[in-house]
């Protein structure tokens, strides 16, 4: 959407709540951890803001080694769990809804300049529909093994070469991590599931094109020369969702962001997403919030 930059909370770097040991180098890359100490809630007031939506300007991977973090990305709510490791790249869209009294977590972070020397993410695409994986125990040892050599490359001032080695570390990184990717996805009907993603993406992209206006699945079928019902079940085997439900998540996701915008009130967005009436916003928002869209702005 032409908007969605406006309208959305931005994330930034910077904006990262301090995990009470991070470092930061020339401003794009940073490294943090909690081993030691519990996650500081108040430290994370800008980041832990349960149903209100921020786009990340920045790339960022979370080992989670004890304890648990509920996450909801690009509309897909996460469980993320000792062990497992997330990745997030820029751009995407999500709500940190809750993290563990527990919870003991890496996190590495850096902007486009640094993540260009990367390689440009060539596995981004597999990265971006699966962020979540669970890495065995030497997995995780290897990681953490990584993460502290960064540390000691940025703790070094004389060290010339930094921003090389912390490039070469991270594609170590992603590297491991889509080779985890693989290895979870074999046995699986690669011409079946290709065909099945094929289409879920088909169906996602149109979605993001049409929802302000269209929440109808007869609409994206219609488009895509596919029955209503092989639609749904296309897309319901591809993410675990029907696309109703995926279409009223998009069109919630686009409120909730007008609503804490600040810029437009309730009829206002109820005009721009195209319902009848603002009592026929305000009776889908509630459905499907829990809250009327009001005193979802106010909160």
């Amino acid at each position: 959407m032409d908007n969605k930059n406006n309208v959305f909370s931005q994330l930034d770097l910077a904006m990262i709540p301090d995990t009470g040991n991070t470092l930061v180098c020339d401003n794009e890359f940073m490294v943090g951890d909690n081993l030691n100490e519990p996650f500081d809630n108040n430290e994370a007031s800008t980041f832990i803001k349960p149903n209100h939506p921020f786009i990340l300007n920045f790339n960022m991977l979370i080992l989670c080694v004890e304890g648990r973090m509920l996450i909801n990305q690009d509309l897909k709510e996460l469980d993320i769990c000792a062990g497992d490791m997330f990745v997030v790249l820029s751009g995407s869209i999500g709500e940190c809804l809750e993290i563990s009294p527990d919870c003991r977590l890496v996190l590495v972070a850096f902007t486009a300049p640094l993540g260009n020397e990367v390689g440009n993410f060539s596995y981004a695409s597999l990265l971006r529909k699966q962020p979540l994986l669970h890495l065995s125990s030497d997995e995780v040892a290897e990681a953490l093994l990584i993460y502290r050599q960064m540390r000691k490359k940025i703790e070094q001032p004389d060290y010339k070469f930094t921003r090389n080695v912390l490039a070469s570390y991270l594609q170590v990184l992603f590297c491991n991590a889509c080779n985890n990717l693989s290895r979870v996805q074999l046995g699986k009907s690669a011409e079946v599931e290709e065909r099945t993603h094929v289409l879920f993406d088909r169906f996602i992209e149109l979605v993001q094109q049409h929802y302000e206006r269209e929440r109808e699945i007869q609409y994206y079928a219609g488009l895509m020369c596919v029955t209503p019902k092989y639609l749904s079940r296309m897309v319901f085997q591809a993410s675990g969702r029907y696309a109703g439900e995926w279409i009223r998540d998009y069109v919630i996701l686009e409120a909730k962001a007008l609503l804490k915008s600040g810029l437009y009130n309730v009829q206002q967005v109820s005009i721009k997403l195209n319902f009848a009436s603002a009592s026929f916003f305000g009776k889908y928002f509630k459905k499907a919030v829990g809250c009327s869209p009001r005193k979802y702005a106010t909160d």
